[in-house]
């Protein structure tokens, strides 16, 4: 996971700061959870996170759950033991085979990096395509097996230290990054810098507007925020930012770019460490947010305007 800019320790964190998109101040309080706040901007609308763990917490983080899946949430236990299964069969392949598909509708092959490439997995199935594939992550144990297993070039570190190289791409891919990051439209901006003619960029993120959101955050309205537990399960201390397909279209466009794609899907339950009654409510509840469209994940392409 490869971070973006430094925090400022000077900020106050009983307060909030301002909206991370926007910069507007005085935000509405979503919801008060045991360790965070979760705010909702009046001028933008986007969702966020208070107050934000340090990058070394999110690094550490980060390297617990890559080597043995502890975590605040027990049912991603298992989530990064596909980052280093490359077969067929395994979820996280199948859903990086559609995405590239979606990729390849706008741009047939050519340079690719990956932000926040982890272990190399979705490198190593972009290169099978006929990529030639890069990517950075500052996860060193999940580095060293895209280095060690799959052979293929990464970078360790953040994200600015490749895009201070001035390199040009024909795709930038960010699967599950823009919600980490401390400044969401510098990330895009620069990324776009880096685009060479014709090239598109590849982002997924949760998505708040989701069925899981609006159950238990009407619970927790109805009970006065006393039922608050169960909503950390989907705001929790690594993701800063909770996108909705109008919010990441604006910071999209605040980047200087335009979607040229934009589709919901939802999270696959094989990845998740649950019971099984608590996957079969899961299953239901998918089901039916996919006739409400309130599935819990976003996927985008996005472009330079009239660079196509």
């Amino acid at each position: 996971m490869s971070q973006l800019w430094q925090s400022d320790p000077a900020l106050d964190e009983s307060q909030p700061t301002n909206c991370p998109i926007c910069a507007t101040a005085n935000p509405d309080l979503r919801y008060q959870i045991t360790q965070f706040r979760v705010y909702r901007c009046r001028s933008c609308t986007q969702v966020y996170l208070w107050p934000l763990i340090s990058e070394n917490e999110v690094r550490e983080m980060f390297t617990r759950l890559y080597t043995d899946g502890e975590g605040s949430v027990p049912e991603l236990k298992t989530y990064y033991e596909y980052t280093y299964i490359d077969e067929p069969s395994n979820p996280l392949v199948q859903a990086y085979e559609v995405w590239l598909g979606q990729l390849e509708r706008f741009k047939k092959t050519g340079r690719l990096l990956d932000v926040g490439c982890g272990t190399g997995l979705f490198l190593a199935v972009a290169r099978r395509r006929g990529w030639e594939t890069y990517g950075i992550d500052d996860c060193i144990e999940a580095t060293e097996h895209a280095r060690n297993h799959f052979g293929l070039e990464v970078l360790d570190g953040d994200f600015h230290e490749i895009a201070e190289r001035g390199e040009r791409f024909d795709a930038i891919t960010m699967w599950d990054i823009i919600e980490h990051a401390r400044d969401p439209v510098g990330l895009l901006t620069s990324a776009k810098d880096l685009l060479a003619p014709g090239a598109v960029m590849g982002i997924s993120t949760p998505n708040q507007r989701n069925i899981l959101d609006m159950i238990l955050g009407t619970l927790y309205r109805l009970s006065g925020g006393l039922v608050s537990r169960p909503l950390d399960k989907i705001y929790f201390e690594q993701h800063f930012l909770y996108f909705d397909p109008q919010t990441l279209a604006a910071s999209i466009e605040r980047a200087g770019l335009e979607v040229a794609f934009e589709k919901l899907e939802l999270t696959d339950l094989r990845r998740l460490y649950l019971s099984a009654p608590m996957r079969l409510v899961l299953q239901t509840l998918f089901a039916v947010s996919r006739l409400t469209g309130l599935e819990n994940r976003l996927f985008a392409i996005a472009r330079v305007p009239g660079d196509h």
